[in-house]
């Protein structure tokens, strides 16, 4: 099927060459008979053309002066003027002219000089033999031009005929030519892989030789599998890459080898929506020794491999992420294990992701993918420790937001103040966390009795609950929020001025300015 294209487009080729051809003969033609036309001039007595730049007609002898002068006035007038156009007085009769040029071109030159004849039957005669002589003149300069214009063409066909098949030769040669660098380009490529040792270069142009590349994908990593068993040929594995705009991915190839040629393979392609891929090892912080690089487990050969897979655009705060693969080349199945986690920037101004597994460690692949985890530098893994700590913060970070609000203020008391309040039951002296809030903590409705002093207004609510107000500061806070049972049931100032709280439990003292309680009796 090739061939026939090949030949029907060569085809195609040549008729338009030929059409081209044709026309320039023609141009060629037009442009001769204009220079031939433009190239003779015609006598004034007797018609007949003659070449340009003569002085005398070739066929009367008559001058060839196409001005004279004006008997009258003068002027420089054309020879063939019957009146002149600046006197306006007759300088030729018309009938004469034209006997005269009827006798001249049907008698010798001797008689010229006799006056032509006035009889008009005679006049008649004379322009009809005119009119003849010149038909004849003309048929006779026709003929004597057909040679010329045959020998011409002749000429010119046959000059454009071996132009043209000097092009065909010409460019037959130059095909022939191509098809043979084609072909010295493919051997070359090929001896170019079996000669090379390195697994990149033999991947390159075993693509690039079997038309892979047309994706324009990047070859990233290639690993060389050896084999001593006949039965199984040796292999290449290589991973290309494109961060396209809007579906980047990745390709995985296996090259075989079949004698002195290697059988490229697509396996796997795998896309990722608006994330940008990067497999260079000064991305991954890695030792190129390292990643990628040929592994065994557990008896079947894999090839290991790591690139950063972050959000396009992504930079430090944002979220980052590190994919590892591992690809099993006789089941062509792939594992991945991906790391997620905030981007931070390190001491040195380079930039790494705290990231945590998002899959489980459930199988051989990933556990060895989350061990290799750890040599990669872009990558953070943090420990157990660390992760139990970090969640405990992220507990206590819920919590607080939860418990933050006027309208949560009882239940941050009880929370904050819930071992202070075991302390006092033994006896001890606490100082009791009292969070202040600008805006009132406790509802008018619910308010049982109201103390107040110089410094501070006390209320009790329906609930138990003991509320304070500092008139200096502005500010709300609990004195004392009921759980368990125990709650507020009567208030009042003591002589040293604190506040005596009477609950289900016993009696507290408190200092409304230092916020220390105590139990008495």
């Amino acid at each position: 099927m090739a061939w026939f294209i090949t030949i029907y487009y060569q085809w195609i080729t040549y008729c338009k060459l030929f059409l081209y051809l044709c026309r320039l003969v023609s141009y060629l033609n037009s442009f001769i008979d204009q220079k031939v036309e433009t190239a003779m001039i015609r006598c004034p007595e007797c018609g007949h053309e003659a070449p340009e730049g003569s002085a005398f007609c070739n066929h009367c002898g008559a001058k060839l002066a196409l001005e004279t002068e004006c008997p009258y006035c003068h002027s420089i007038i054309t020879t063939d003027s019957v009146f002149c156009p600046n006197c306006g007085k007759l300088v030729r009769e018309p009938q004469a002219a034209t006997d005269r040029e009827v006798t001249q071109q049907t008698t010798p030159p001797h008689y010229k000089a006799q006056s032509p004849t006035r009889d008009p039957w005679q006049q008649q005669q004379n322009i009809y033999a005119r009119n003849n002589h010149e038909q004849n003149l003309d048929d006779e300069n026709d003929t004597s031009d057909e040679p010329s214009h045959y020998n011409r063409n002749l000429l010119i066909g046959v000059v454009l005929a071996a132009l043209l098949i000097g092009l065909l030769t010409l460019m037959r040669h130059c095909n022939s030519q191509s098809d043979r660098r084609a072909e010295a380009q493919a051997d070359s490529v090929a001896v170019a892989s079996e000669d090379s040792q390195d697994p990149l270069a033999i991947f390159n142009a075993e693509l690039s030789r079997n038309n892979m590349t047309g994706d324009d994908a990047i070859a990233a990593l290639a690993v060389k599998f050896p084999s001593e068993d006949p039965e199984n040929p040796e292999r290449i594995v290589g991973v290309t890459y494109k961060n396209d705009a809007d579906r980047p991915f990745i390709k995985i190839y296996r090259l075989s080898r079949s004698g002195s040629l290697w059988q490229p393979e697509l396996v796997q392609t795998k896309y990722f929506e608006r994330r940008t891929i990067n497999p260079d090892n000064s991305a991954l912080i890695a030792d190129i020794n390292t990643v990628p690089r040929r592994v065994n487990l557990d008896g079947n050969e894999y090839l290991y491999f790591a690139f950063v897979n972050s959000l396009q655009g992504a930079d430090e705060g944002n979220s980052g992420r590190v994919t590892l693969c591992l690809f099993d080349i006789d089941s062509k199945k792939l594992s991945t294990l991906n790391y997620d986690g905030p981007i931070k920037r390190r001491n040195d101004g380079r930039l790494y992701i705290y990231g945590k597994p998002l899959e489980s460690a459930n199988s051989s692949e990933r556990r060895f993918l989350r061990q290799e985890a750890d040599k990669l530098k872009v990558l953070y893994v943090p420990t157990e420790e660390e992760l139990k700590a970090e969640e405990e913060a992220r507990l206590k970070a819920e919590e607080e937001k939860a418990l933050a609000g006027e309208e949560n203020a009882d239940a941050k008391w009880n929370h904050d103040n819930a071992e202070t309040m075991d302390k006092l039951k033994e006896g001890e002296e606490v100082r009791i966390n009292a969070p202040q809030y600008d805006k009132p903590i406790f509802n008018m409705k619910d308010i049982a009795s109201k103390l107040e002093n110089d410094g501070y207004l006390v209320f009790t609510d329906n609930k138990g609950a003991v509320y304070g107000f500092n008139k200096s500061s502005r500010k709300y806070f609990v004195i004392f929020s009921p759980s368990g049972g125990n709650k507020a049931i009567g208030i009042s100032f003591e002589d040293s001025g604190n506040l005596h709280i009477k609950t289900t439990n016993g009696n507290i003292s408190y200092n409304l300015a230092s916020d220390k309680a105590k139990h008495v009796d």
